[in-house]
């Protein structure tokens, strides 16, 4: 038997292979089925899913372009605008594909890892997957995340099989899927463009490997050329896949930025209830502070420049804000953008019980970086993902959704963790006293960080109350927002949709003096009350940020 520091290169058997995907497709349609039975969220619309699905919806009805740069990633809209034209707008459809799509993930991951470091890693790497608690629950919603991490997943395995045979058109193909990752989720370009120089630098070692590189760049040039094409005619300047990049950046960097979704100063929350909205809002701005209208891209770098400049002005403050940051990644708890998985697990029992979270996974794969097999060349395709993923994070915002563009590379090395512990034969796969230590010192840390941390807000409350008026549940809606206001007392929208709830009770008395707070908070804050205040209190948190 070789030794286990030169176990690469090995697979599964099509028996697992399947079970894991059996195992995460039931895991994934459970879920669902008991959302649909009891939870008031099932195929509701909030706020980036609602843009998403307005979107698709146009691209059904034959409304390919708006005649602007993208401003979302645009990957996921039309392939939801292609379900809906075939299936007649079945947002149903729609979570039974991206059940199918996150349960496929598993086997893909799994036999990335087996490849790795070897089968046992791969395997254990798949059940990580399939259990993996924000997975399951992100199949659920009609956001991006789960068609990306396909393709990144995809990707990643077609990159290493191609690495290994040589041949440029598994190259291409490996370019064609990462492209795809980025035309979805924009972030993943800088990923992409140093895949390429670590497969350049693999290929140039290697005999008849030279033309890898060009297949590969090739693959990921087709794939952006759609949008940058598009994006060149609508809107005359050079995007290659959207345009809301330099506003993310300023939401992540400015005075009083938290790390998470947290409005500039003179930048009104409600301007972030939606995408087409803050666009306006950011695009007005800019163009009072530069007497211009500008294009998608001068806007983008307008905002990337102000965000520069704070940086340069207040490194010290940077400093801080970068480690809120590091510890926002960090730690056990699931900071929740428009969607709370917290609030899901109330009528999911599946997601209630889920054994893994991000605590264990990041735990096992700290632990697994001070093993040989880490090491080997073959997975710096692994480290390039989780260090481009950690960079994101910290120069933009840290949250639930955006926590798992680390996911991929973490969780294959997980694998290798848990094999480490659990076989501790072989001097590679032999996690060591170092490991053991980091691996326990990391879980220890991340739980630590999360003690104490709320997992429903004003915010979550407000969006429970709106779903149980959607279903005529007026009782409930009023505890809803009671609670919402008692966790945020003076909190506008949550007084404003009391009043509402109240006056459909028949409580006029009462409606009305929630009505005049109000109307006072509203003068207060220079929020007009009039004949749209409504949109005041849709209810609507502040938007996840456009996807970068």
């Amino acid at each position: 038997m070789k030794p286990a520091s030169t176990v690469t290169g090995a697979t599964l058997s099509r028996a697992s292979l399947l079970g894991l995907f059996a195992l995460a497709l039931a895991l994934r349609w459970g879920s669902a089925w008991f959302a649909s039975v009891d939870s008031p969220f099932w195929l509701a619309l909030n706020v980036d899913d609602r843009a998403y699905h307005d979107w698709a919806l146009r691209i059904a009805q034959g409304q390919w372009s708006d005649g602007q740069a993208f401003f979302l990633s645009p990957l996921y809209p039309y392939v939801l605008g292609g379900l809906y034209y075939l299936s007649g707008e079945s947002r149903w459809m729609a979570v039974v594909l991206q059940c199918v799509l996150s349960a496929a993930t598993v086997p893909i991951l799994a036999s990335l890892g087996a490849r790795l470091f070897g089968s046992r890693a791969g395997l254990l790497t798949g059940l990580l997957s399939a259990l993996y608690g924000p997975l399951i629950f992100f199949s659920e919603c009609l956001l991006s995340e789960t068609l990306h991490l396909f393709l990144v997943c995809a990707g990643l395995l077609q990159l290493q099989r191609a690495s290994g045979s040589g041949h440029w058109r598994g190259g291409m193909l490996a370019g064609c899927l990462l492209g795809l990752a980025a035309v979805a989720r924009a972030y993943f370009l800088a990923s992409g463009v140093l895949l390429g120089l670590w497969l350049f630098v693999s290929a140039r070692r290697r005999s008849g490997a030279r033309a890898l590189p060009l297949g590969f760049a090739l693959g990921f040039l087709l794939a952006l050329a759609p949008s940058a094409i598009h994006n060149r005619r609508a809107g005359g300047d050079t995007v290659l896949v959207n345009a809301s990049g330099g506003i993310n950046f300023y939401l992540g960097n400015h005075v009083g930025a938290n790390g998470r979704i947290h409005p500039p100063p003179g930048i009104p929350a409600e301007s972030l209830m939606n995408p087409d909205q803050m666009r306006a809002t950011f695009a007005a701005r800019a163009q009072a502070q530069t007497g211009q209208t500008l294009g998608a891209g001068d806007l983008s770098s307008h905002y990337y420049s102000k965000g520069g400049r704070w940086i340069v002005r207040h490194p010290g403050d940077w400093f801080a804000l970068l480690g809120v940051k590091l510890r926002q990644v960090a730690e056990a708890f699931e900071y929740p953008g428009d969607r709370n998985a917290y609030q899901a697990q109330r009528w999911s029992p599946i997601l209630r019980w889920t054994p893994v979270g991000w605590t264990l996974v990041l735990a096992l794969a700290l632990g697994a970086c001070v093993m040989p097999a880490a090491r080997r060349k073959g997975v710096g395709l692994v480290h390039i993902v989780n260090g481009v993923g950690l960079a994101v994070l910290l120069a933009f915002l840290v949250t639930d959704r955006f926590r798992l563009v680390l996911l991929p590379g973490c969780l294959v090395l997980a694998g290798l963790g848990a094999d480490g512990i659990l076989h501790a034969s072989g001097q590679a796969r032999r996690m060591g006293r170092a490991g053991r230590v980091l691996t326990l010192l990391s879980c220890a840390v991340s739980l630590s960080l999360g003690v104490g941390q709320a997992k429903e807000s004003h915010i979550s409350h407000l969006n429970l109350a709106l779903q149980h008026v959607r279903r005529g549940q007026l009782v409930r809606a009023e505890a809803s927002l009671r609670a919402s206001i008692h966790l945020r007392p003076g909190f506008l929208r949550g007084h404003w949709n009391l009043a509402q709830v109240l006056m459909r009770r028949g409580e006029p008395e009462e409606a009305e003096a929630e009505m005049g707070v109000a109307r006072r908070l509203a003068r207060e804050q220079g929020i007009p009350l009039g004949p749209g205040a409504s949109q005041v209190g849709s209810g609507q948190s502040p938007s996840s940020p456009p996807e970068r």
